[in-house]
């Protein structure tokens, strides 16, 4: 399936003229919803079943009603304060925070600087805990639980993209995106197996041993995507993963994690001030001053689950 995401890619973009380097010579038949390499179906948390939205689609489509009936949220996010002492004054970086966010969505989080965006995202990606109020990841509630683990749910469930990409600079290719399976514990061989297949995905077969500092942004930030893929978890979580990328790169990006919603059936959260994520989102969530301001559902971007 990936592969044919890349391929879908490569007639949409000309990846002559953007990523010249996007092959897709891979295997697709393994898909990470399969049987691609180092991925373990008996353990997907994706398979649990799930209440529809609260506010009623504005996508008229029965399918993708009939997908939500009778299913819980992903995440869930509930009366959710985030409350920092600076000396002798509190402050208050996320108000009474309600968010549902189900399987199969693309959801930007929209905000200027200072809005609270950065704060939910670390709460969204089970990187810091509450002050007030519940957030649950797949019906568990994260609120109160020790670090260790939150970093195990981590490990399993969410890949994280970030804007400056967070490669370890000492490690090549190859080695970035082996490091989450090496968390896990996974089998040297089939960590390595799985991180080539993923770096043939996204273009960088022939990248495996350059260190980050021999990349170019993009290739960075590919080499940033397919370490989120190592474990195939079912929730991408980027921080402003188009801000460091020239426009034609940054519109691969977008493609390439709207093709893994649309035929993974990932769940795709961005957090960014940039409007350019929105024409792929199925719901934009307007955050200012730690507050939700609107929640904009948009028609036609629903996946088929």
């Amino acid at each position: 399936m990936l592969m044919e995401i890349a391929d879908t890619l490569r007639t949409k973009l000309d990846p002559r003229k953007t990523l010249n380097s996007l092959r897709g010579d891979a295997d697709s038949s393994n898909s990470l919803t399969g049987s691609g390499p180092g991925y373990d179906s008996g353990n997907d948390p994706r398979n649990d079943s799930e209440p529809e939205l609260h506010k009623e689609r504005t996508d008229n489509s029965d399918t993708i009603k009939s997908s939500r009936n009778g299913k819980a949220p992903l995440i869930k996010l509930t009366d959710v304060w985030k409350i920092y002492q600076m000396g002798e004054v509190e402050f208050a970086a996320l108000k009474g925070i309600d968010l549902e966010i189900y399987e199969g969505e693309f959801v930007v989080v929209l905000g200027p600087s200072g809005s609270g965006k950065s704060t939910l995202m670390n709460l969204l990606g089970c990187l810091d805990v509450p002050s007030q109020g519940t957030v649950s990841l797949n019906s568990r509630d994260i609120s109160r639980m020790e670090e260790s683990e939150l970093a195990q749910i981590r490990g399993q469930m969410i890949g994280f993209i970030f804007q400056s990409f967070n490669l370890i600079p000492t490690l090549n290719t190859l080695e970035n995106v082996t490091l989450p399976l090496e968390f896990q514990e996974e089998e040297p061989s089939r960590a390595r197996e799985r991180a080539e297949y993923l770096l043939d995905v996204v273009g960088l077969s022939d990248k495996h041993k350059n260190l980050p500092s021999q990349l170019s942004g993009g290739q960075r930030q590919r080499v940033a995507i397919a370490r989120s893929l190592a474990v195939d978890p079912p929730v991408l979580l980027a921080d402003e993963p188009t801000g460091n990328l020239d426009s034609k790169t940054g519109d691969y990006i977008l493609e390439f994690l709207d093709e893994l919603r649309r035929k993974e059936g990932k769940t795709i959260i961005i957090v960014t001030h940039d409007l350019t994520p929105v024409q792929y989102a199925t719901r934009v969530v307007h955050i200012k001053d730690g507050e939700i301001e609107k929640i904009e559902e948009v028609e036609g971007n629903y996946c088929k689950l």
